[in-house]
């Protein structure tokens, strides 16, 4: 009696030769920041150095005057426009969570938290941008006890 092998059976535990290899490997290969469209733009975030911290004035003078910077944002201005925040990912009965806003408007909760965006014609002016602006933190005393 011959028995078959499903195909799944054949993929688990199996060596797998992998096609896109060898492009990527000799740098023929396309990645997807390769891919230029006219009329494309890039972001770069300004991020929160503190874990805990209340935002002051955020002064986005100077990197609004950058060359090829588009446009600057900060929490405020997008609550100023009527960005409403993200939708929450778990609708469960009950549930209550706060509003999630895409950038920081007036505390920020976590290191790395976004509290303005850069928008310009290249990469590199939207980063050398988002390192010009000043922003006025206030950082709370430390709780050492519960």
């Amino acid at each position: 009696m011959t028995t078959t092998a499903r195909p799944t059976e054949r993929l688990f535990g199996a060596s797998v030769r992998r096609r896109e290899d060898q492009r990527f490997v000799t740098g023929k290969g396309t990645y997807t920041d390769d891919i230029k469209v006219p009329g494309t733009t890039h972001a770069a975030f300004v991020r929160s150095p503190f874990a805990h911290a209340r935002v002051g004035n955020i002064d986005t003078t100077t990197a609004r005057g950058y060359a090829g910077v588009l446009g600057v944002f900060t929490g405020r201005d997008l609550v100023d426009a009527g960005v409403n925040p993200l939708p929450v990912g778990w609708l469960l009965p009950n549930l209550k969570i706060g509003p999630r806003r895409v950038l920081a408007t007036d505390v920020v909760r976590f290191m790395g938290e976004a509290v303005a965006v850069v928008i310009a014609e290249t990469p590199y002016a939207a980063k050398d941008a988002s390192e010009l602006g000043q922003v006025d933190y206030e950082e709370p005393p430390a709780k050492t006890n519960a």
